[in-house]
This record gives structure tokens, C-alpha cells and sequence, in this order.
């Protein structure tokens, strides 16, 4: 049958064009997660609030994780005395805003670069707005788990628990590095790998199975395809260094500005991140997150569209 021939193909050739930036962004991950220190961090931390939502959002261009990683490390962040509001705006732009993303996004819409640099715009703009909101509203209460790093460490204390490594010689140290890089390396490998290939298996049903007419359908209007397209990449919920491969392969059908609000909305929110995100903030924290990611998302992807028409 060709449509199964077609469906091969698809998924095999996404999955090659997205490997080598998943790998990349794996392995920085890693690199961070065992060689950078938190308290390194939270020197360089604004105190003011609008200098505060900057570093949060240009934050992912230092720490280039995916969302699959960020949201272990900024609720570690938090807890160590990062502002809540600053981390929220991180764990939203940081998917975005870092340069693996950036190039992949370039690679995969090489005959529309201004594909990228929107993506980085409206993923700042999208980020600015939810930290101006959380900058007021969210607060060490918004935790799920408010204990301190300080409690942690007394009651590590109470129990005779040592520090690691502080009986370790620095070659022991180093090789226990080079094997936490390794395993967390290994772990989000598989974690952001099983979603890619989901997300990928999906796309490639909805190109060769699905009626032409029907996409096409959902591709009318100034609303629906946006709207389609931002639920697509929630359900989908593939990794962002990868997502742009995906994204591309609905140009035929879909606008830009579509295409945009799927590349967007799905790195800063999708299925498994909104999962994670219950685990550290109460429910009203995390819906709002969601309302004006996908208010802010919808709007500035349509204006994209309208903008585009006319130059």
C-alpha cells in the first residue's frame, strides 16, 4: 500500500532530521545538571521585578534545556531561594529562547528563516506577559512543597547523612561526575525519546491517513487552525529541539502563523510538562500559566498571519 510506504518515510525522515539536536540537547542537559552549581546561579539573580522577568527569559540562552529538564532544575531553583515568578518565566521561555532550539527551528524552515526568530519573539512576549502576572500573584505559597534547602539540610544532619563526595579523592569525584552526566544523559534520553517518537508517529498518520480535505478544512479561517494547531502540539507533546521538523512538514497546508502557534505554545506547555508542573504548583498557579500562554500564543500567531499578508 503506499500509504504505508508514505507513513515509512515520514516518520523515518523526521526522526533523522530531529536526532541530532535532541542528542545535543540531551548531552547539555546533562553537562548542567552535574556540572553547574545552583548557588553559582543565584548570585546573578535581579531583585528587581522587570530585570527579573529579562534573566528569566534569557536565562535558557546559558542553560539550554528542554522542557522535558527544566522543570526539575528551576523547582530545585525555587527552593534554594529563586523567586517563584522568575522561575515560572524560565521554565516558559527557556524551551524557547536557547540556541539548540534556535538552530534546529533554522534548519527545519530553511526556506522561511523568519520562522525562528518569530518563534523567539512571541515565545519573549508570551513569557514577559505570564511573568508580569506571576510577579503579583504567585509566591512561595503557590508551592506545593514549601520546605526550605536549609530544613533539608537539618534533617539530613539529624540523621548522620554525609554530604556526597566529601570523602572522595578528585579523581573519584571526577569519574562520579562523568557517570551522573552519563545516567542523566541516558535517563532524558529515553524520557524525551518515547514522546518524539509518539509525536512523530501521529504527524505522520495525520499526513497519509487522514483526509486531505478534512486538514484542509481545519486550515481555514483566522481562528481555527491556530486553535488546531496549539491542541495539536499539547497532545503531541514533543520535545522542542525536535518539534520544528514536525511543524514543518503542515507548511503545505497550514499558515505560518499556525505552524508558528504550534512551535510556540508546545515547548512552553504541553501534556507531560503541565504534569510536571502540578507536581510543584497548586492547580490555580498552573491554569493561569496555561489561560495566558494560550491567549498571548493565539493573538500574537494571528497577528503574525495579518502581518504576513501584507509584506
Amino acid at each position: 500500500m503506499s500509504f504505508l510506504s508514505d507513513f515509512r518515510t515520514m516518520v523515518i525522515g523526521i526522526l533523522l532530521e530531529s536526532f541530532p539536536f535532541i542528542l545535543l540537547g540531551v548531552v547539555i542537559s546533562a553537562l548542567l545538571q552535574t556540572l553547574v552549581s545552583d548557588q553559582l546561579l543565584q548570585r546573578w539573580i535581579p531583585k528587581k521585578t522587570i530585570p527579573g522577568i529579562l534573566f528569566g527569559c534569557f536565562l535558557g540562552i546559558i542553560f539550554p534545556l528542554c522542557e522535558c529538564g527544566i522543570i526539575p532544575v528551576v523547582h530545585r531553583l525555587i527552593r534554594k531561594g529563586m523567586p517563584p515568578y522568575i522561575g515560572i518565566v524560565f521554565m516558559m521561555a527557556g524551551p524557547v529562547i536557547n540556541p539548540v532550539v534556535f538552530t534546529s527551528t533554522f534548519v527545519a524552515f530553511q526556506a522561511q528563516p523568519e520562522m525562528a526568530i518569530s518563534r523567539m519573539v512571541l515565545a519573549f512576549a508570551a513569557a514577559a506577559f505570564i511573568g508580569l502576572w506571576a510577579s503579583r500573584k504567585v509566591h512561595a505559597s503557590a508551592l506545593r512543597n514549601t520546605v526550605s534547602n536549609a530544613n533539608e539540610q537539618a534533617a539530613a544532619s539529624k540523621k548522620n547523612i554525609k554530604p556526597p563526595h566529601s570523602n572522595k579523592t578528585p579523581d573519584a569525584a571526577w569519574k562520579t561526575k562523568v557517570h551522573e552526566t552519563l545516567e542523566h544523559a541516558a535517563i532524558e534520553m529515553f524520557d524525551v525519546g518515547k514522546y518524539l517518537v509518539l509525536g512523530v508517529t501521529v504527524t505522520a498518520l495525520l499526513q497519509t491517513v487522514v483526509s486531505k480535505k478534512w486538514l484542509l478544512a481545519l486550515s481555514d479561517g483566522d481562528w481555527t487552525p491556530h486553535l488546531f494547531m496549539m491542541g495539536l502540539s499539547y497532545v503531541l507533546s514533543i520535545c522542542s529541539t525536535a518539534d520544528s521538523f514536525v511543524g514543518a512538514t503542515f507548511i503545505p497546508d497550514f499558515s505560518l502563523g499556525s505552524v508558528l502557534a504550534f512551535l510556540v505554545f508546545g515547548a512552553m506547555l504541553d501534556i507531560k510538562s503541565t504534569l510536571m508542573l502540578l507536581k510543584v504548583f497548586r492547580f490555580k498557579t498552573v491554569a493561569a500559566v496555561l489561560i495566558i500562554s494560550a491567549v498571548v500564543v493565539l493573538v500574537g500567531s494571528v497577528a503574525f498571519d495579518q502581518l504576513y499578508m501584507y509584506l
